[in-house]
């Protein structure tokens, strides 16, 4: 595979921006090799009828869809932003209440899947936002006051066994393994651990 093809989908699967840096980083090449593969990759999707381009701004570059596609893309944005949330949103949601903020890296760590298209389904309802802070070099999420209006809580200590959750062993040692190691790969893995079922037995105590 060619290294425009590798961050092709570096971009697809991260779907935020990266910079040359960061993607030289990922790819382990040269940050030279990397501009001119960007360059690549650019003119690639200029050329075919596709529904993606590439967006730079400064010296990061992103994935968006085509201004073209607009009208589809927002429709579903629409419906994804009004719609009920999945179990799967409700997982992160629950995470990021009794143990936010975290960053992605950490959130992913607990929940064994791979969540950016998750966190930016819940920033585009108004339930997480992105805070002005960095931890293990990567943005961190936090639930926002919005969603604690919609429970009836003043803070998110007041929420069910919030104290007991918070600081369960479990979740505390994956997030210590975290800091000693790299960041969980970005795979499909079922979420079937005990952190799992800690989290969705305290989203059954909210309902």
């Amino acid at each position: 595979m060619t290294l425009d093809q590798i961050i092709e989908a570096v971009l697809f699967a991260g779907a935020k921006p990266f910079s040359v840096k960061r993607l030289a980083e990922v790819t382990q090449a040269d940050a030279q090799d990397v501009v001119e593969a960007l360059k690549i990759l650019s003119e690639r999707l200029d050329s075919s009828p596709s529904g993606i381009m590439l967006q730079k701004n400064g010296d990061n570059f992103e994935l968006v869809t085509h201004p073209d596609a607009a009208p589809a893309v927002a429709q579903v944005v629409n419906e994804e932003a009004q719609g009920e949330l999945s179990r799967a949103a409700l997982e992160a949601l629950t995470i990021l209440a009794y143990r936010g903020p975290m960053t992605r890296a950490e959130l992913e760590q607990i929940r064994g899947v791979h969540s950016s298209i998750i966190l930016r389904n819940l920033m585009l309802r108004g339930l997480v936002e992105q805070k002005d802070e960095d931890r293990l070099g990567q943005p961190v999420y936090a639930v926002t006051f919005e969603f604690l209006n919609h429970l009836g809580v003043k803070s998110a200590e007041e929420l069910p066994e919030y104290a007991e959750l918070r600081g369960h062993a479990v979740l505390t040692d994956m997030l210590a393994q975290l800091e000693v190691a790299e960041p969980a790969a970005e795979s499909d893995m079922p979420a079937g651990s005990d952190a799992a079922k800690i989290q969705l037995d305290s989203q059954q105590n909210q309902n």
